[in-house]
């Protein structure tokens, strides 16, 4: 069986982005509700920073990814940037590593989830454009994402070695 969305949209991917390694999709609660909204990132957290200037909003749903079409627009949206919201369906981030990918899509669903509460509880004070800048160069490179990522696949490893699955 193949899931004919997700190849759509990866396929895409790694057609236009040679170096990305991994791309990781899906549609988290918190994902959902923020891509409701139409609308990127705001800097109001560190972890935020890693996204900045770094991230895309895609917003032109269609329903289920089913056409090449699609999936092509999807990644020349994306571009260069790491993470894409798209609008009315969910989260997708990318890395040049699995560990990377993966990092930034937990991280991604987090933003979120902070930025959803921060709006709710009132109005939000946004990092600077250079504080936000140089916070990116530390947390938001291709080796952060990796460094980052690299323990929740060492505790997944020690896990299923632990059950007896390895």
């Amino acid at each position: 069986m193949l899931n004919r969305a997700a190849f759509a949209i990866h396929s895409a991917i790694h057609n236009s982005r040679p170096d990305v390694t991994c791309a990781a999709h899906s549609h988290t609660i918190y994902g959902r509700a923020f891509c409701s909204l139409g609308k990127t990132l705001d800097c109001i957290t560190q972890d935020a920073c890693a996204f900045y200037n770094d991230h895309v909003l895609y917003d032109n749903f269609q329903g289920v990814v089913l056409a090449e079409e699609e999936g092509i627009a999807i990644a020349k949206s994306l571009g260069d940037k790491k993470a894409a919201l798209l609008q009315n369906h969910g989260l997708l981030t990318t890395g040049s590593t699995i560990e990377a990918a993966v990092f930034w899509f937990v991280s991604l669903d987090k933003c979120c989830h902070s930025q959803l509460l921060a709006d709710a509880a009132g109005k939000t004070i946004k990092i600077d454009h250079e504080d936000a800048e140089n916070t990116h160069k530390t947390v938001g490179s291709s080796l952060g994402g990796w460094f980052s990522g690299k323990p929740l696949f060492d505790v997944m490893e020690r896990d299923v070695k632990h059950e007896g699955w390895l």
